[in-house]
């Protein structure tokens, strides 16, 4: 059960998912993909393993709000007590909205414009949001939950297992599948959905204030939800397990697999041809707001300005905001930035042998496969507090093996450059922290660990 994610984007989540496929041919996978546009239909960023049987692909973008929709006949008093519930953050009864939905299909339209619903939201207006004007608060209602009514309007097809690699729409199906057909849920997430989105919707302008924590209950609803019916919750590492906690996972559902690499793929790599004594800074990223490039550049920038003798490698796909990517290649232009080489999509193994530093400059994360994969090599790092990176460099509680990395604030360009010239500016540091990341990425996070972890997880379903 996948959400803006496989098989329609590279790095991140999707090449978890593919990992995990792969690693499972005994299994047969169905793709259940949700997504914004129906644009991206059959628009595939992976050659699929033969594994997967097929594909189901629901979008956002096909459900609008008919204002002439006819009437409807048929809605329960308890169902719609508990859509109200659900409207007000406290959803107890899932079972009652799944049933409304399954039994009622193409009803989206007839129940956002049904008295029903006008009844509904004026018992929630009156809960605290009667600062804005009714029919303002109505509207921003029916746009808020007509994707959600879709996703619910929408069932999954049968399987023996529903593997959901998020909590929201994607969590949402996942339990529908499992309460319509008594089979398991497993819930493996990477970063926290509901947190990601409350922050999002702290800092966004286009939210009336009024209305920020409308928005805020009704991702939290989504999470409660899947929290409830999956049988087991999986975080990457212990601080996410914890939020989770705090958000309402029940401490026996929720246990911690971290990421895995195959650390024998980054053994024996090439060495850079024609070695000479400049420095290589190679950054393995999509270029996408979140991955915060620009932050990076001006990081360069400073970087440049005091040792000329570095070289930076940003490695990634460049087509997945192609606005955002022009603005960043304007702003190498505007800085006059020289030996900055943009690569588009690689294979990650042709290129971080070359590399003496890799560096991360994202506002989030979860547990970044490209700094593995960097430390996997043996490579020093650089990157923000976000995520898991701090653990990844210094270690979880237990582990003494040293330091393999540099952590800088988020979105600090300063703290940063400084970060990456004291690794530019001391080889013994580089070559000590190299060492550390490596030991590691084999002793914690070996691709052989993970698959052990979800081929027991797998087996405790019975699929």
């Amino acid at each position: 059960m996948l959400e803006g994610s496989y098989p329609y984007t590279v790095g991140g989540v999707s090449s978890w998912v593919h990992q995990l496929i792969k690693n499972f041919p005994q299994h047969e996978f169905h793709l259940f993909c949700i997504g914004a546009e129906s644009t991206m239909k059959g628009n595939y960023k992976y050659e699929l393993p033969s594994n997967v049987t097929g594909i189901t692909e629901v979008f956002l973008s096909d459900v609008f709000l008919d204002t002439n929709a006819v009437k409807l006949r048929n809605i329960s008093r308890w169902e719609s007590e508990e859509i109200k519930n659900l409207m007000l953050g406290n959803p107890d009864k899932w079972e009652y909205i799944f049933n409304f939905f399954i039994r009622e299909k193409r009803v989206v339209s007839k129940f956002l414009m049904s008295n029903c619903f006008y009844d509904i939201a004026k018992q929630v207006y009156k809960k605290g949001y009667d600062k804005i004007r009714f029919i303002d608060f109505l509207w921003t209602l029916r746009s808020m939950y007509l994707p959600l009514f879709h996703i619910l309007n929408n069932s999954p097809p049968k399987a023996e297992l529903y593997h959901s690699v998020s909590t929201g729409y994607a969590g949402i199906s996942a339990s529908i599948g499992s309460y319509l057909y008594g089979t398991g849920f497993l819930l493996t997430e990477h970063g926290i959905y509901t947190r990601e989105r409350e922050e999002e919707i702290i800092k966004a302008d286009w939210v009336d204030l009024n209305l920020k924590s409308l928005w805020i209950s009704y991702f939290k609803s989504m999470s409660a939800c899947a929290y409830k019916y999956a049988k087991k919750i999986v975080a990457l590492y212990e601080a996410n397990s914890r939020i989770q906690g705090e958000l309402g996972a029940p401490e026996e559902k929720r246990l911690v697999i971290a990421n895995g690499i195959n650390t024998d793929e980054f053994n024996n790599l090439p060495s850079r041809e024609g070695r000479d004594d400049r420095i290589y800074i190679g950054a393995i990223i999509r270029f996408s707001p979140i991955k915060d490039i620009k932050t990076m550049i001006y990081a360069i920038n400073i970087v440049k300005s005091k040792n000329p003798n570095t070289v930076f490698y940003i490695m990634g796909p460049t087509d997945e905001s192609p606005e955002y990517f022009d603005e960043c290649m304007e702003l190498i232009s505007t800085l006059k930035l020289k030996d900055v080489i943009i690569t588009g999509r690689v294979d990650t193994k042709d290129y971080i042998n070359k590399m003496d530093i890799v560096i991360l400059t994202s506002i989030s994360e979860a547990q970044p496969l490209s700094l593995m994969e960097a430390m996997a090599a043996g490579k020093p790092c650089v990157a923000t507090n976000v995520g898991c990176c701090k653990e990844l460099f210094e270690g979880a509680p237990g582990d003494n093996l040293g330091k393999a990395g540099l952590i800088a604030p988020v979105m600090n360009y300063e703290k940063i450059a400084e970060k990456i010239l004291q690794l530019v500016e001391n080889p013994e540091l580089r070559r000590e922290m190299g060492k550390v990341a490596k030991k590691r990425i084999n002793k914690y996070y070996t691709e052989r660990q993970f698959v052990e972890a979800y081929k027991m997880l797998y087996d405790s379903f019975n699929v």
